[in-house]
């Protein structure tokens, strides 16, 4: 059932979802928190419902799509749209369409319509606010996801999300490179002995493979090499060198989903490594609600020391492509 309003107020979205929830003999029970997603325009409701409706289908939730122009000239309104049942899938899904001095308290404006006793997570699926943290929708949320791969200028932004990281704060360039660090990480477990130094290949600008680069520089302690591949679209590859001239090599084509794993002296394995959408990456940030320590731990203290990232931030930087 969707029913769209007009010049309409929170408290009255609040009240018409309990009238329809009643009607249909169901109840907000079972959700396990709510998820705000702020988008720029009213162009990207559609992709951000889509995107939330996969993830709630994992973790049942209300879902609040915020359309913030970051325009907040002029008269006072409110559009919304309530989406409950088959269309909103196991969730309700409510969109607010505040215009003028409506947008002006965006915390204030999502109040009325937040679950008791659950918490709350914001989402930005396009470019980034300058400060989750600070942003009004951020602070009252336990977890702040953005996307810095969608973005101008993904590397950038990562940068600058580090400078102002707060706990709490996660970027799905980290969780769009989980099947990379796993498989990575046992292939570390595996050596009889420390490599001399580590590269990784990857897209010149995409976030994924400077990500894998300062984590494996943590990780291992091996000073690492970040090696732009032309052809990449994310990350390409990970290879490691010994003092003996025997190297250990991950590598994935870049339109490929199977990665080859090499070593000197023996067969080649074929790992299953395909790319993350999306929907993955967000049901994945939103099965921990506690804040990710490593995380901020390689963003804030790895990547900034990272020469290719320092380099490629004193340089021009295009925009990036894909998905890990």
């Amino acid at each position: 059932m969707i029913i769209t309003l007009k010049d309409t107020t929170a408290s009255e979205v609040a009240s018409r979802i309990i009238e329809m929830r009643a009607d249909r003999g169901s109840a907000a029970l079972g959700r396990v928190l709510t998820l705000i997603v702020v988008v720029d325009d009213v162009i990207d409701v559609d992709r951000a419902i889509e995107i939330s409706d996969a993830a709630s289908r994992e973790h049942p939730c209300r879902v609040i799509v915020v359309v913030d122009p970051g325009d907040r000239q002029g008269t006072a309104r409110l559009n919304a749209q309530i989406r409950v049942g088959g269309e909103a899938g196991p969730s309700d899904v409510v969109v607010l369409e505040p215009r003028g001095d409506a947008a002006i308290g965006l915390d204030t404006l999502v109040m009325p319509l937040l679950l008791s006793d659950t918490p709350v997570v914001t989402y930005w699926p396009n470019t980034p606010p300058e400060n989750p943290g600070e942003h009004p929708l951020g602070v009252i949320a336990v977890r702040r996801i953005t996307d810095s791969r969608q973005a101008d200028c993904p590397m950038r932004t990562l940068m600058d999300l580090a400078r102002v990281y707060s706990p709490g704060d996660t970027d799905l360039a980290w969780s769009g490179v989980t099947l990379w660090r796993a498989v990575v990480a046992t292939v570390v477990e595996g050596f009889d002995r420390a490599p001399v130094g580590i590269r990784v290949t990857g897209h010149a600008t995409h976030p994924s493979s400077f990500l894998v680069a300062a984590w494996l520089q943590r990780r291992t302690g091996v000073p690492t090499v970040h090696e732009p591949d032309p052809e990449a679209r994310t990350i390409t590859g990970v290879h490691f060198s010994f003092e003996d001239g025997s190297e250990v090599s991950l590598t994935r084509r870049a339109v490929s989903q199977v990665a080859h794993l090499v070593r000197t002296g023996l067969d080649t394995t074929y790992v299953n490594l395909p790319r993350r959408s999306v929907q993955d990456c967000l049901m994945e940030e939103l099965r921990r609600l506690d804040p990710d320590v490593f995380y901020s731990e390689v963003l804030t203290r790895d990547l900034p020391r990272l020469p290719a990232a320092v380099a490629l931030l004193e340089g021009d930087e295009g925009g990036g492509e894909g998905r890990a």
